[in-house]
């Protein structure tokens, strides 16, 4: 799958901006704050519906302006699909409105459009992954797993009501103002839809490392070894152990602590993944380079699994990655656009070390036009 053509109407910074892309390696160059992040925000949100920067995707609407509109137009599997996400209300009367479109059909829900296009966007944001708190951790997994798996969207969300509903009778209980049994059925959900999810991460994770390993190797030049590990909240004790056993036997084991604190304390939720350079613990050690390395080689270890899964190769969306890799590892991330359908790189300049790297590739300017590749020099 590769993205055609990308239209912009009062999204962020852009009035209207409409962009060609091509199969293989795109480079969109401009200035900073010229917009280069918003054109890969934009693609992310027809791939996902929602934005990387967190918050109300309306606030994506420009300012002053009660609407804002973002189309693409892709190839997939040989046919052409059109995607559309409009913000607010051209007619002004919902400011709150999103309206989602599938070849000019209107959408009832975002589940009918996440995971018709898959887009992997490494930006900024994405070092969390590495030096965050565990929930940024969790975020990727869900974000990585929900373009892939309806079903897993499905047992989060359950997981997740289940979750906050429970912490409401412990809350009660703590206040002793609800019996003790009102709290049955919301651990049987808890357990029922957090399994699956428990599962699903442990077997994403167990594909994603090892291609991960590698890439970072290819990235790294071959001289750090990287290990991802799941650290799930509830775990059998022993291989033979049922998963929804023992995550009864741990809320039992916790009881006493939830209703003190008004929380479910083990669970999903609390899970993380471990990250460690050559058995250095990344988030705690690693320097600012070793953090980013890693986070890009996460990412592009999150496309081959998409491919062996879905047997659809994500687009790769990568932000001004070229200035902050050093020339080893910008020439590597480079040459691994070969293995991709489609990579499309935001970036100040074109560096003079990698002028032959991006020969080929379709060079563009923030608002569509032509760009040329004449090395960092030729900034303005």
């Amino acid at each position: 799958m590769y993205l055609q053509s990308l239209t912009l109407e009062n999204f962020r910074c852009y009035e209207r901006a409409e962009l060609e892309f091509r199969p293989g390696l795109n480079v969109i160059l401009g200035p900073n704050a010229s917009g280069k992040t918003t054109l890969l925000e934009a693609i992310y949100l027809l791939a996902t519906t929602t934005t990387p920067r967190g918050g109300r995707t309306r606030t994506a609407v420009r300012h002053g302006q009660p609407w804002g509109r973002v189309s693409g137009r892709f190839a997939v599997q040989g046919r052409e699909l059109t995607l559309r996400a409009t913000l607010g209300d051209p007619s002004g009367e919902r400011s709150s409105a999103r309206t989602l479109e599938v070849d000019g059909r209107e959408v009832a829900s975002a589940r009918e459009i996440i995971g018709r296009i898959q887009a992997i966007l490494f930006w900024v944001g994405e070092l969390d992954v590495v030096k965050g708190a565990p929930a940024d951790r969790r975020r990727f997994l869900n974000a990585a797993l929900g373009q892939m798996s309806a079903r897993y969207l499905d047992d989060l969300q359950r997981y997740r009501r289940a979750l906050r509903q429970r912490n409401e009778v412990l809350k009660s209980l703590g206040r002793r103002e609800s019996d003790g049994h009102v709290l049955g059925p919301w651990t049987h959900a808890l357990v029922e839809s957090g399994v699956p999810v428990t599962l699903d991460r442990a077997a994403y994770l167990a594909a994603l490392a090892p291609e991960a390993a590698a890439l970072h190797q290819r990235l790294g030049v071959g001289a750090e070894q990287l290990v991802v590990r799941y650290e799930p909240s509830v775990e059998p004790a022993d291989a033979d152990g049922e998963l929804a056993d023992e995550f009864y036997r741990r809320l039992e084991e916790t009881h006493r602590g939830e209703v003190d604190r008004g929380s479910t304390q083990v669970g999903p939720h609390r899970d993380d993944m471990l990250l460690e350079i050559d058995g250095v613990d990344l988030r705690r050690f690693g320097s600012q380079g070793q953090q980013r390395t890693a986070a890009l080689a996460l990412k592009l270890a999150q496309a081959r699994v998409a491919l062996a899964r879905t047997e659809q190769q994500p687009i790769l969306l990568l932000d001004d990655c070229l200035s902050e890799l050093d020339p080893d590892r910008g020439a590597a991330m480079l040459d691994l656009s070969r293995d991709h359908e489609q990579m499309i790189v935001t970036s100040a300049c074109c560096p003079e070390h990698l002028a032959d790297r991006v020969a080929d590739a379709h060079l563009i300017g923030t608002g569509g036009e032509p760009a040329s590749c004449g090395g960092c020099a030729t900034e303005a």
